[in-house]
């Protein structure tokens, strides 16, 4: 088997995956092809089913399904069946000489083949495998089936979305799968990293319903801290004042939909500034507005009343203009805000044509050449991608001689990453994500912050404890930075700037997501550092990138979610798109960043130099969305929302229960389940020979679904979950944020831990939603307060006596 041409050969080539995954595992062999590793996708005689899943795109040749396309590009292609002897017997034969076995079945279904982890690892010590399930490999729910619907219902992202006055609403292009494959992919590198340094390979178990958490941001928090349930709100962003307003995001213009929102701290008071002068100067601004001390802002303590004020004065103003003249203005005026994307917004945006982001392969399957998103990857300023697409290959050179890593050591501290120290600059999501799964993997994290700047999960984000903001309240902060050591400097002084420079040159990586041109203005940056210490690889990870025009164009996760198409595809059809919660995408950037940084430290340890990686949060979202973006560019479809529907099961939804605010997802796939699902339910309307067939459920959908609704609406949801779960059908709760700590699997896997800080007390946060088995994460200290370390990073590390660090102080230099 020959691996796929590359446009340059990626930091982990010359590694060998045997990919075993059905559609819940297709990204994760994806990205890891996207870092160089040979992945070889192992079929059964027939091939994947997966590729007839709508929606499908033709050729001449045939129609395949766009997820199959998007998600198995660069994967070379081997038909196995593994349910013979001589097809067990060649599996283990090519695992001897792999490092990294990827699959998705259910949980001890490759044990009855008899290529379960067991057999694995005793043809191979130092293989990985990674599997990729629902709910996880143990635990009341492990086996389970779920499709997407059942998987974002149970993970708590369908509760937190949607119009208050109709069911949770899913986004329409499926994303529970992107979530497992991506964050299955940082687990599968953690492990690769330790064998590396051990030789030991192990076994990682990734829950896609863990792998939602993320998404969740700091929303279980709120029940958490002040014991309330966030709310989904449409168009509107709870959680970011403390009287309890919310603050609108999506507004309607022209000619669709801009995501903008009042925001607070200096940035938020020079966005909000630059818009009142655009509306000043086309004479539009009420007094209202005009008379605002933006210096003074303090979004989070506004009244209900001030919000609404203040949101009614804009409104009119976003109805007269385009989505083009947002954002001429927003990027001339530093306005946080982007347009709420479609597909052919993004296959037009100049940004991304000038990073060549787009990237061309024939699929013979079709015989048609197809357009995808692909070069997420940027070392050095060099972009990686992959230019061929899964193909059948009867070469015989995966009959290599087996491979084993040299031994280098054990970790000098505890953990898969206990041989890293790595310093983080900046603030919010993107970059500390990152250092947070490293840190809990026993990587030593350093944060540089000063109270002169702080960070903005420090100090804008609510809940904070007992309602009460302040820097060392915000749950925030807490869930995103645990296990870190913090270093108060003021980057302003010379002494300040100089004892960053002293940690940076004694460090293995650099994660900084400033905007693009800061560390350099700071004389921090890469390029400087690197002449420093020619071991340094740092990490920056902006909105849009480095380069391009639209590179130093401001914006939050929200709003960047917006332009990368997930708003649009978010909602019903006959109402305007609702938000996603929190800086989605932010944890699309923080997977896709740490997966990047564990390839370049091997990078690294073959050529013994670090680099620079430019990491655009926006082309990391995209990878989420390439279906729909290849659907557009290969037939010219546009992606919309559909509410809670599906192209391939049906009915397919989210349905009440008995109480307030109880919900179940429902999902049927086949005739077969919902001859199943008849049984279960057994009344008079759900025997009609009608719905016997996917045309005709397809034909009554929306009459289906009210007679559902009606039998489930006088039924406890734990009584219809149990019913049809026991009857094989597809079938999950539909966890608020009070579910997720009481969810039994959850609980069973240990996803919150509790944690005890200084100011806020005992609180939870959540772990990595992946399980090692030989090195696994631990959560063992809260978030820093700010310069909680100074004595002990300054003086233990960089050497320096009590008498300098008390110089220091009096100086300023430790702000």
């Amino acid at each position: 088997m020959v691996g796929p041409d590359k446009q340059n050969a990626g930091p982990l080539s010359g590694l060998r995956a045997l990919d075993l995954t059905g559609e819940l595992g297709w990204l994760l062999g994806r990205i890891l092809a996207d870092l160089g590793v040979e992945v070889v996708k192992i079929d059964p005689p027939g091939g994947d089913p997966g590729k007839g899943l709508s929606p499908l795109i033709e050729g001449p040749l045939g129609a395949v399904s766009a997820a199959w396309i998007a998600f198995n590009m660069g994967k070379s292609r081997l038909d196995l069946d593994l349910n013979t002897l001589e097809g067990q017997s060649r599996f283990l034969e090519l695992a001897g000489r792999a490092d990294f076995v990827l699959e998705s079945t259910e949980p001890g279904m490759l044990d009855r083949l008899g290529i379960g982890w067991n057999a694995l690892h005793e043809r191979n010590p130092s293989l990985i495998l990674t599997s990729v399930t629902p709910y996880g490999q143990e635990g009341p729910l492990a086996g389970v089936p779920a499709s997407d619907l059942e998987i974002m219902a149970a993970g708590g992202a369908i509760w937190l979305t949607g119009d208050a006055d109709r069911p949770p609403v899913r986004v329409s292009l499926p994303q529970a799968a992107c979530w497992a494959g991506s964050y299955a992919a940082i687990g599968t590198l953690i492990a690769y990293h330790y064998r590396q340094l051990t030789g030991e390979g192990q076994h990682v178990d990734m829950s896609a319903q863990a792998g939602v958490v993320p998404a969740l941001v700091h929303a279980p928090s709120y029940f958490d801290f002040l014991g309330e349930n966030p709310m989904r709100a449409g168009g509107y962003l709870v959680g970011r004042n403390v009287n309890g307003a919310v603050m609108r995001n999506i507004w309607p213009c022209r000619d669709g939909y801009v995501a903008f929102a009042v925001y607070g701290g200096q940035a938020g008071r020079q966005s909000n500034r630059g818009l009142v002068e655009w509306m000043t100067e086309c004479g539009v601004a009420p007094n209202s507005l005009k008379k605002i001390d933006w210096d003074t802002f303090d979004v989070t303590a506004l009244t209900k009343e001030e919000v609404t004020e203040i949101e009614e004065a804009i409104a009119p103003f976003f109805e007269t203009i385009t989505k083009a003249e947002f954002s001429e203005q927003a990027t001339a005026r530093r306005i946080l805000g982007y347009i709420v994307a479609t597909t052919p917004d993004i296959a037009s945006d100049p940004q991304l044509e000038e990073r060549e982001v787009w990237s061309e392969a024939f699929v013979p399957e079709i015989g048609k050449t197809v357009r995808f998103p692909d070069g997420w990857l940027r070392i050095d300023g060099e972009r990686y991608g992959l230019i061929s697409l899964a193909r059948q290959d009867t070469s015989t050179s995966l009959d290599l001689e087996e491979k084993a890593p040299v031994p280098l050591g054990i970790p000098k501290r505890k953990g898969a990453l206990g041989d890293l120290r790595i310093v983080e600059l900046g603030g919010y999501g993107a970059g500390p994500g990152v250092g947070k799964l490293f840190a809990e993997h026993g990587a030593e994290v350093i944060r540089i912050e000063s109270r002169l700047w702080l960070d903005g999960f420090r100090t804008n984000y609510p809940p904070f404890k007992d309602n009460i903001a302040g820097p060392e309240r915000a749950a925030m902060f807490a869930i995103t930075n645990d296990n870190k050591l913090s270093v108060s400097l003021n980057l302003k002084t010379s002494e300040g700037r100089d004892l960053a420079v002293r940690l940076i040159e004694r460090a293995d990586v650099l994660i900084e997501n400033f905007a693009p041109g800061t560390t350099e203005r700071l004389g921090l940056g890469h390029k400087e550092m690197a002449t420093r210490n020619k071991k340094l690889i740092t990490l920056s990870t902006s909105n849009q990138g480095r380069s391009g025009p639209q590179a130093k164009r401001v914006g939050f996760g929200t709003h960047l979610s917006s332009l990368s198409g997930f708003t649009e595809l978010t909602g019903w059809p006959d109402r305007q798109p609702v938000l996603l919660w929190g800086p989605y995408i932010d944890y699309i950037a923080v997977a896709y960043g740490a997966a990047a940084v564990l390839a370049a430290l091997e990078r690294r340890r073959q050529s013994g130099v670090g680099c620079h990686i430019d990491l655009s949060q926006y082309e990391c979202g995209l990878q989420f969305l390439a279906p729909a973006l290849i659907q557009y560019f290969a037939n010219g479809e546009v992606s919309h929302r559909i509410g809670n529907r599906d192209p391939n099961a049906v009915p397919h939804g989210i349905f009440p229960c008995s109480g307030k605010e109880r919900w179940c997802a429902i999902s049927i796939h086949d005739d077969a389940e919902w001859e199943r699902f008849v049984n279960v339910v057994g009344e008079p309307w759900v025997k009609d020979l009608a719905l016997a067939s996917v045309s005709g459920r397809r034909a009554r959908e929306e009459q289906l679904e009210q007679s559902i609704s009606t039998w489930t609406a006088h039924r406890s949801r734990e009584e219809v979950v149990d019913r049809l779960r026991e009857g094989g059908v597809h079938t999950a709760l539909v966890n608020d944020m009070a579910d997720l700590f009481k969810d039994p699997q959850l609980t069973y896997r240990q996803m919150f831990h509790r944690l005890d800080h200084p100011v806020i007390g005992e609180h939870f946060v959540p772990g990595p939603p992946f399980k090692l088995s030989v090195t696994p994460a631990e959560i063992s200290h809260s978030a820093p307060t700010l310069g909680q370390h100074n004595e002990v990073v300054l003086c233990d590390i960089l050497g320096l006596s009590s008498a300098e660090l008390e110089k220091l102080q009096v100086s300023g230099a430790l702000e």
